[in-house]
């Protein structure tokens, strides 16, 4: 069985937290991550250098220490250690890993939310609230969607849950319940 990146990712996460709490440094690595993500997501192709044969070990040696040069050294290593073991494309799923960890010690839940128009500055605060809540965390950062084919109501995605309690979704399961008689 081959070892993918989302099986290593968790493993790679955990080490890097373990070694930050060590050195007090989990917020500057947080910091950190999430700007190589940024980077990562405008630029997918730095992704695959490590691995692409067609470029030179001296560009991939600039690139590396261009990566590395206002890292700290925790966040350094992991960029070479992966590089060093072929999982340099596994960084998108390390830190997704480490930020999940990060968000679950600090009561941080991030949900998606589905309506059919823009929520106001009341609901969204009062939907984290209520999410908050309802997963036992200290706060929700919100993402919002905008879709109009919900009709109504809300849809929220958080910690591998779905609530749907949109109009769209009482109509499918109306349907259903119609269609199964």
């Amino acid at each position: 069985m081959a070892v993918t990146n989302q099986m290593v990712a968790p493993r790679y996460a955990k080490a890097l937290l373990e070694a930050a709490h060590d050195q007090d440094q989990v917020a500057t690595v947080h910091e950190e991550l999430q700007a190589l993500a940024s980077v990562f997501k405008e630029n997918p192709t730095i992704l695959t250098i490590f691995d692409n044969a067609r470029i030179t070990a001296d560009d991939k040696a600039n690139l590396m220490a261009t990566l590395t040069k206002n890292a700290s050294p925790l966040v350094a290593n992991l960029l070479k250690l992966t590089q060093q073991y072929g999982r340099f494309g596994a960084l998108p799923d390390i830190i997704t890993a480490f930020n999940r960890a990060y968000d679950d010690e600090a009561g941080i839940i991030t949900a998606t939310v589905t309506t059919a128009v823009a929520l106001s500055a009341d609901q969204a605060d009062a939907l984290r609230s209520a999410i908050a809540a309802r997963f036992g965390m200290k706060s929700t950062q919100l993402e919002q969607v905008v879709d109009p084919s919900v009709i109504g109501g809300v849809r929220i995605q958080a910690h591998g849950s779905v609530i749907d309690g949109t109009v769209k979704h009482r109509f499918e399961k109306m349907k259903a319940a119609l269609l199964a008689d």
